[in-house]
């Protein structure tokens, strides 16, 4: 085996911090560790509260967005926006399929 001497000096410590870093949830695991030290009613209580506050922010981005999306008009896209996508996908089935 080769080696190019090229060394990172990032670890499986550092690898876990960047894969934990991108999830959503990743501030609240240290209250959920503190949380099950006083027992699992505290734990289910505060997953509850976790769990209320998701659905309340993603009910108001869907109410938000859809009143904004009320305000666009698009004309012609609007009525017969369901034509692209079908004659796209005719477009690749019938025309490239047989190609493929």
């Amino acid at each position: 085996m080769q080696t190019w001497g090229h060394k990172h000096r990032a670890s499986a410590r550092t690898a876990l911090l960047l894969i934990l870093g991108s999830s959503a949830m990743v501030e609240g695991i240290p209250a959920f560790f503190a949380a099950s030290r006083y027992g699992v009613a505290l734990l289910v209580l505060h997953g509850g509260r976790v769990r209320g506050q998701d659905d309340h922010h993603l009910c108001r981005l869907v109410h938000n967005s859809t009143a904004g999306l009320q305000r666009v008009r698009l004309g012609l896209l609007e009525r017969y926006g369901e034509v692209i996508p079908g004659v796209s996908i005719s477009l690749v089935v019938f025309w490239l399929g047989p190609v493929i």
